[in-house]
């Protein structure tokens, strides 16, 4: 039976999933017209979404905190993968999200640059130019996805601590020793002897089998600051790239509600409230990571000091972090209001009523 954290794991990531699907087959079909380039921003994070969502829903990690080392205990489908599997798709968690943190500066820094004079900055930020910044975006993502990697120590020593200091390891095996049971119960009731040395012989090498068969290693991936300094590098590149990021979606969003005040003469009243819109609702979207990584960091902090993390301080990462993926396709379908209106359309039938109006309409018409 599942756990209260793994059904909202597969119910949370699950739904962020559905929603940036959604939104990334919206930003592929519809796009503000005063703002083309809008929809390929929002395909881009959709698709981080969409890449985060589910290497969240496979991993499912509980954060254990033993004095220096972090242990992280894998409850999802992912926990019958190979070590180094592990860790791969905990790299491409990390690339994901890197990648959407990074993106919205980026819109901001665009969309402002366009609006402070589009005649000069226009040849310089076209298309092209948009997709080589993003592609070297995702290249810094995966140099950080690799320190995340080799920042990790050996599963013996990680499974030495556990088994030492939590009771994560004797759940697991009072797991493995029941299913180890029953399977031996099925293999007796099918067993046919035919002498009882033969039955001795075969029952011992029958539980071995079960055994084999009923327990696998218990999945754990984790890193030690004082044994490997990499995952310091990490984790302040991370600290770096969240605080530089927020702090020029502050000004660029700044900027650009100074410079549509400036301009807003030379405009008409739909395309200046069309563009003030739009900031307030990117803005909101870029502060969504920022209100959930916020709890997740400073909790870190303190388990780091305290060098011991109790039960919710484990789970809490990954409560918070999987509502990012959630509210952030959110934000863009409820605040903007093409992508509303074909969500809405969509959910009432409208294309399918209008279908079904033609239609009989015609057949009026053909009648008379």
């Amino acid at each position: 039976m599942l756990s209260f954290f793994s059904w909202y794991c597969y119910i949370c990531n699950g739904i962020a999933i559905f929603l940036n699907g959604i939104l990334l087959f919206l930003s592929s079909h519809k796009s503000i017209e005063t703002i083309r380039e809008l929809r390929y921003f929002l395909s881009n994070i959709a698709a981080s979404g969409i890449v985060f969502g589910a290497s969240l829903l496979l991993l499912q990690p509980q954060t254990v905190t033993r004095g220096s080392m972090t242990i992280r205990v894998i409850h999802g489908p992912a926990q019958y993968l190979p070590e180094n599997a592990l860790k791969a798709v905990g790299c491409v968690s990390v690339i994901s999200y890197l990648y959407a943190i990074l993106s919205f500066p980026l819109f901001f820094f665009y969309r402002s640059m366009i609006l402070a004079n589009s005649n000069m900055f226009g040849q310089y930020f076209t298309k092209n130019t948009l997709l080589i910044t993003f592609v070297v975006i995702f290249i810094l993502c995966c140099i950080e996805s690799v320190f995340f990697y080799y920042s990790s120590i050996p599963y013996a020593d990680l499974l030495d601590r556990a088994n030492r200091t939590t009771s994560i390891v004797e759940e697991f095996e009072n797991s493995t020793l029941i299913l180890t049971q029953h399977l031996r119960n099925i293999d007796i009731n099918s067993q046919h002897t035919t002498s009882s040395s033969n039955n001795v012989s075969s029952g011992v090498i029958q539980t071995q089998e079960e055994l084999s068969l009923g327990k696998h290693h218990l999945s754990l991936f984790g890193d030690d600051y004082s044994r490997n300094p990499l995952i310091i590098i990490f984790h302040g590149t991370l600290l770096v790239c969240h605080v530089l990021s927020y702090l020029i979606i502050l000004i660029c969003a700044h900027f650009m509600l100074n410079t549509l005040k400036r301009k807003q003469g030379t405009m008409s009243q739909d395309t200046f409230l069309e563009n003030e819109l739009l900031v307030h609702s990117v803005f909101a979207e870029a502060f969504v990571p920022l209100l959930f990584s916020a709890p997740v960091g400073a909790n870190a902090v303190l388990v780091t000091v305290f060098e011991n993390s109790l039960k919710w301080q484990e789970f809490l990462p990954a409560y918070c972090m999987s509502m990012v993926p959630v509210l952030s396709p959110l934000c863009t379908i409820i605040f903007i209001e093409p992508y509303r209106r074909a969500i809405l359309s969509f959910v009432t039938l409208k294309a399918l009523r209008g279908t079904i109006n033609n239609s009989n309409t015609q057949n009026q018409n053909n009648d008379s």
